[in-house]
């Protein structure tokens, strides 16, 4: 239990240990490998496509036949839920400053001067509300959405079959929550969860925020948002297309630092690494739930896109839960016979890359 415990540490140990466990049994890999990491994941991958597009490893990439992310897909009751994709991502920073605007102050004042300064800190809240409707479930900016490709009638139906067999009280349950926005169904919130571009707030941070009051008028405060993309919108112009809401809406003062961010990934249900994986939990008694794509991020985007138009996913049996949370967890041992432990899950790469093996 601990930071990273499933995100990402775990499965990537019990995928070394399945590799380990093959060559201690005096065992030959099935297949070839080339092994891609990076630790910059959580703040946008930055440095990811300089690493990937090192001519050397991209020629070494041109000959696989897939990417695969090692993962704990089952949830508690054994089952597993796999993805054709991800959403995109840019993780950014909004500044808001005295110093900058030209109004309020430069540095932290006497809260009692509020009668006669501007607050960059109310001056970035009318920005931060400025992106979204009233409610805060729609973004607001202009041509933000335009781009992101409607599902086709094919993930529609992956995701009626999907709220036929996964749990929505389990889903709320998990989260702590009482109601989808809008109290929309659990079908469309798993629509919603797949196929909406969104804008949210990770956090904010200004003036004094230790215990009771300090009458200060801050001079700085800073948001820090996440916006998720889904195809074919691209990182590059909705970055562009934030900024220039912003200076159009008057906050054109407000620092806008992209720290990491990366596109959207999708992958075809046909291709060679989603039929062995499918293979293997059919192998194991799962009829995997198949979604369009995970609501959530990973730097896929270097492999699915230009020049490579690989396909890539996450794959393995296991369990874990509580990614970023204080109480994130990855199953060692398991008192479940439907649900895999640590032992059991790194059996299940190694018939995974057999697999792979016997389709080539």
């Amino acid at each position: 239990m601990g930071r990273g415990a499933v995100n990402q540490k775990g499965p990537e140990a019990t995928l070394l240990a399945a590799l380990h466990a093959v060559r201690g049994a005096g065992k030959k890999l099935p297949v070839n490998f080339v092994f891609v990491a990076e630790g910059e994941e959580e703040i946008g991958s930055p440095h990811f496509p300089q690493v990937v597009r090192q001519p050397e490893v991209l020629e070494t990439l041109r000959k696989c036949v897939g990417i695969t992310m090692p993962g704990a897909s089952q949830d508690l009751d054994g089952s597993v839920t796999t993805f054709l994709g991800a959403k995109g991502v840019i993780e950014l920073e909004m500044i808001s400053s005295g110093e900058k605007w030209g109004r309020g102050p430069r540095k932290d004042v006497h809260s009692s001067n509020k009668a006669r300064l501007d607050s960059p800190a109310w001056h970035l809240v009318e920005a931060l509300a400025s992106l979204v409707t009233p409610d805060g479930n729609e973004p607001a900016i202009e041509g933000y959405g335009a781009k992101a490709k409607p599902l086709s009638a094919e993930q529609k139906k992956m995701i009626e079959i999907a709220a036929k067999r996964l749990n929505e009280e389990t889903a709320k349950k998990g989260m702590g929550v009482q109601h989808w926005v809008h109290d929309v169904s659990w079908e469309q919130a798993l629509e919603l969860l797949v196929s909406k571009p969104t804008i949210n707030i990770e956090g904010l941070v200004g003036g004094y925020t230790g215990p009771g009051g300090k009458t200060i008028l801050p001079g700085r405060a800073v948001a820090k948002l996440d916006l998720r993309l889904v195809p074919d919108m691209t990182a590059k112009e909705s970055l562009e297309l934030f900024k220039a809401h912003l200076a159009k809406k008057g906050f054109g003062d407000i620092e806008v630092n992209m720290t990491g961010g990366y596109d959207p990934t999708s992958t075809p249900a046909d291709a060679r690494i989603v039929r062995a994986e499918e293979t293997v939990y059919k192998r194991h008694g799962i009829d995997p739930v198949v979604l369009p794509r995970l609501a959530g991020s990973w730097p896929g985007y270097v492999f699915t896109g230009e020049p490579l138009k690989m396909p890539a996913g996450h794959f393995g049996l296991g369990h874990g839960n509580g990614a970023h949370a204080p109480d994130e967890y990855y199953l060692i041992e398991s008192k479940n016979p439907a649900v895999e432990g640590m032992d059991g899950a790194a059996y299940s790469h190694v018939e995974y890359l057999y697999e792979l093996a016997a389709g080539a």
